[in-house]
């Protein structure tokens, strides 16, 4: 596989690996991973890994496996990224229902303390919301409207 990538990439186009979900990623795979990264033949290649730190512990092999690049000579940069604001969850929700945000703004409110302004729960939580009827597009005044009582009393599943 390794020499497929270096065939594939190149310094006038250079190829960009990503792998989501690390956190449950078996050993093999890992390996294969850190192959790629101590490769001197795959230099223009871009390898991007997604992982939950809240769900790698440690001794989990991908612990084990970033130890490893931290210590050598691999170029390692990390990005943590974290829950949204109320502000942002409120852009990006007027901006779903192409509405300024200032109308969207009970909306908003009542995701973004469903949701803790996690971006998957946020997108998943609008799509129930419309499956369920709670959040409607009215041909009659051409906008969104919601339920902001049946949203409130909603549970939420930890998951969404």
């Amino acid at each position: 596989f390794g020499r497929l990538l270096g065939a594939i990439a190149r310094r006038s186009r250079p190829l960009i690996f990503f792998m989501d979900d690390l956190q449950w990623a078996d050993e093999v795979s890992l390996e294969l991973l850190r192959s790629f990264v101590f490769d001197t033949l795959l230099t223009p290649l871009l390898i991007l890994g997604c992982y939950r730190d809240d769900e790698v512990v440690e001794g989990h092999p991908l612990t084990v496996l970033l130890g490893k690049l931290a210590v050598s000579r691999a170029r390692v940069s990390t990005l943590r990224t974290g829950n949204m604001d109320e502000a942002t969850v409120n852009a990006l929700v007027s901006d779903a229902l192409h509405m300024r945000p200032r109308l969207a703004g009970s909306l908003s409110s009542i995701v973004y303390r469903k949701t803790n302004g996690n971006g998957l729960f946020v997108v998943q939580f609008l799509k129930s919301l419309c499956d369920e009827g709670l959040l409607t597009f009215s041909l009659l005044s051409r906008q969104w409207e919601w339920d902001v009582d049946g949203i409130t009393s909603r549970d939420m599943a930890d998951d969404v």
